[in-house]
C-alpha cells in the first residue's frame, strides 16, 4: 500500500510539474558552403518559395502586402507533409535584410493546445564563401494535452529542423533538392495524382 501511496505521489507530481511547464525552444545550426547573400536571398526574398527546398513542405504560397522592406509578402500558407498537419499559415513579424534575419509566427493550423509556434532564421556570414543557417523555434502550450504532448513535439521538432537545415545546405550548395525532399515530391505527386 505504500508503494501504491508513493508511486501515486510520483506521478502527481510529474505530472503538475509538466503541466506548470508552458514551452520549449529548439536550436539548431548548419554550416553552408555558399555566400551569406546567396542564401540569404533562398530564405529571405525566397521566404515564400520553402517548397521548393524543404521537405516538410508540398507547397507554399505568399500572400499580403508586404510590411518590412525587401520582403516578397507578408505571410505564406504551406501544405505540409508532417504527421496530424494539413496546413498552417505564417505571418512575418520580423524581416531585416542587413541582419539578414527573419522571424515568423503561426498563426493557423497548430492543434488548439499550442499556443504560440514561432521561428527565426538569421543567416552568419562566416567568410565570403561560407555561411550559417541558425534557426530558433518556439513553442508554447496550455492544458492537460499540451503538458502530455510537449516532450513528443520537442523531440519531433529537432528531426524537423535537422531535417529542414540538411534540405537547405544540399539545396543551397548544389541547386538541386535533397533525396529526402525528393522521395517526398514522389509521394505527394502519387498522393495527388
Amino acid at each position: 500500500m505504500k508503494n501504491a501511496i508513493s508511486i501515486a505521489i510520483l506521478l502527481l507530481a510529474f505530472t503538475t510539474s509538466a503541466l506548470a511547464q508552458k514551452g520549449f525552444e529548439v536550436q539548431k545550426e548548419i554550416t553552408i558552403n555558399v555566400p551569406a547573400s546567396e542564401l540569404w536571398d533562398m530564405v529571405g526574398p525566397g521566404f515564400e518559395d520553402v517548397h521548393v527546398w524543404a521537405s516538410t513542405v508540398n507547397h507554399s504560397e505568399g500572400s499580403g502586402s508586404p510590411e518590412f522592406s525587401g520582403a516578397t509578402c507578408s505571410e505564406r500558407t504551406c501544405k505540409v507533409n508532417l504527421a496530424g498537419f494539413d496546413q498552417i499559415s505564417e505571418k512575418l513579424y520580423k524581416y531585416d535584410e542587413a541582419t539578414m534575419n527573419l522571424a515568423y509566427e503561426v498563426n493557423s493550423g497548430m492543434p488548439k493546445f499550442v499556443t504560440r509556434a514561432a521561428n527565426d532564421w538569421k543567416v552568419v556570414a562566416i567568410d565570403e564563401n561560407t555561411s550559417k543557417l541558425v534557426m530558433n523555434a518556439e513553442f508554447e502550450t496550455k492544458g492537460f494535452m499540451g503538458g502530455l504532448m510537449r516532450g513528443m513535439m520537442k523531440s519531433k521538432m529537432n528531426r524537423t529542423l535537422d531535417d529542414i537545415l540538411n534540405d537547405a545546405k544540399i539545396y543551397a550548395e548544389t541547386g538541386r533538392v535533397s533525396k529526402l525532399k525528393a522521395k517526398k515530391v514522389k509521394k505527394f505527386q502519387k498522393k495527388t495524382a
